[in-house]
């Protein structure tokens, strides 16, 4: 899991969804990943460079991305404005 860059420690980032990097028009990326903060609305895109050794690496992996969605319904904000996510 990956925290906010803005909002420290307490707050993980939660997954939107990974793309090809022939959804981006750009061979030499694999897969790109986008997160997003659910406490200040920061967006991030991480881009996996291609593995030459496995080019079906990233079809694989958005196979199972789509195949086993991540739950996000365990997160929430407490009271204090702080998100929880026991994911």
């Amino acid at each position: 899991m990956m925290n906010c860059w803005h909002c420290g420690p307490n707050v993980q980032l939660i997954w939107g969804a990974d793309f090809s990097g022939e959804d981006y028009c750009n061979d030499e990326i694999s897969i790109v990943s986008n997160l997003s903060c659910p406490k200040c609305g920061s967006y991030v895109e991480v881009y996996l460079p291609k593995d030459e050794y496995r080019p079906d690496f990233a079809d694989e992996m958005i196979k199972t991305n789509k195949e086993e969605p991540i739950d996000t319904a365990p997160c929430s904000v407490e009271p204090d404005d702080i998100p929880v996510c026991d994911i």
